[in-house]
């Protein structure tokens, strides 16, 4: 004969276990006694799978960052000056606004150059000093063109589609001058407003939608906002440049707490992986934080990175590489660093 007992969800589930026993079993032991040996195995079982995600994340926590190699001096006929925002789509590709040039550049997963776009202008397809770029969910780049005060949308064969005017003819003070910029996977474009120390946010049409934050120094309050990221739960991470701190929103714009930390100074972009450490770096110290979600510092590097015969000098993004390598847009000094990171168990 059978018998099925319910016993406590794990991880959202509904867990039902039927067990098969004889008479003779049934007489010894009761269905309650069972029960009560079930949940006591089920507990154990938890107990030791958390144990050892707990392990396993203490076994990667980094213990340094070293240069590895320097990208500087003239790319497709252009001497790099004042690289800028950084960002790699699901193919590996690295994508670096070279702000003093007004173009992009595309390296493929190796760093190898592939191509430029862009030039200084109004028309579609120029820039006028690019800063921060993210990839969408269909692989599209976005990319902040500071300078005009769009955000511009092109394909993943760089070919220009449209762009999101970062301005009102009818409210002039509607909106500022646009730094970070992210997209949720509904579409929705997400836009850091520095001058107005707020995000603005565009439905996947481009219309603008809401506001979110406003000019405040606690909560979900903004001074001088900078990179936006979005992270798996639908949440999105700012870094909050006068506040000294990265801010969390849900999807709905609602405050989900802050990350506060002695080491921000001035944090201007970051970094969420899938371990759950977060990489910040502070544009106005030259220096890297690698933080857990509480804000405990596991690692501090620069201004000066071992390898390097300068410190970083005004930085304005991070990126990991697929392979693990980390890129650093040391934009005072007019190079992309290619950092190792080590780690305990190396």
């Amino acid at each position: 004969m059978s018998t099925s007992y319910w016993i406590p969800a794990f991880a959202g589930k509904t867990n039902i276990l039927t067990i098969e026993y004889d008479k003779s079993f049934s007489q010894q032991l009761s269905g309650h006694c069972v029960l009560l040996l079930l949940m006591l195995l089920v507990v154990g079982c938890g107990q030791s799978t958390k144990l050892e995600t707990s392990e396993e994340r203490i076994s990667k926590c980094p213990t340094a960052v070293v240069l590895d190699t320097i990208i500087s001096g003239r790319i497709l006929g252009q001497p790099l000056r004042a690289p800028s925002g950084l960002a790699i789509d699901k193919r590996g590709n690295v994508y670096l606004t070279d702000t003093g040039n007004s173009r992009l550049i595309r390296f493929d997963r190796d760093l190898i150059i592939q191509q430029d776009i862009g030039g200084h202008g109004s028309a579609p397809g120029l820039f006028k000093d690019p800063v921060f770029v993210t990839v969408d969910n269909d692989l599209n780049l976005l990319i902040t063109d500071f300078g005009n005060r769009r955000i511009c949308r092109h394909n993943a064969r760089l070919q220009y589609v449209d762009e999101i005017g970062f301005r009102d003819i009818d409210d002039p003070l509607k909106f500022g001058m646009p730094s970070g910029v992210a997209v949720t996977r509904y579409g929705e474009t997400w836009v850091c407003d520095t001058e107005n120390h707020r995000i603005a946010i565009f439905d996947n049409i481009g219309r603008f939608d809401r506001f979110v934050g406003e000019f405040g120094y606690s909560g979900g309050e903004l001074n001088y906002p900078q990179k936006i990221v979005s992270v798996p739960g639908d949440r999105f991470y700012v870094c909050d440049a006068g506040n000294s701190r990265v801010v969390i929103y849900d999807e709905q714009g609602n405050f989900d707490g802050d990350i506060l930390s002695y080491t921000f100074e001035s944090p201007h972009a970051l970094v969420v992986r899938p371990d759950g450490l977060i990489w910040v770096l502070d544009d106005r110290t030259g220096q890297l934080a690698c933080v857990d979600p509480t804000g405990d510092v596991l690692l501090t590097a620069g201004p000066l990175i071992p390898g390097c015969d300068k410190p970083l000098s005004n930085p304005s993004d991070l990126a990991f590489l697929t392979d693990g390598r980390l890129l650093i847009s040391d934009t005072g000094n007019d190079r992309l660093l290619v950092c190792l990171v080590m780690f305990e168990d190396q």
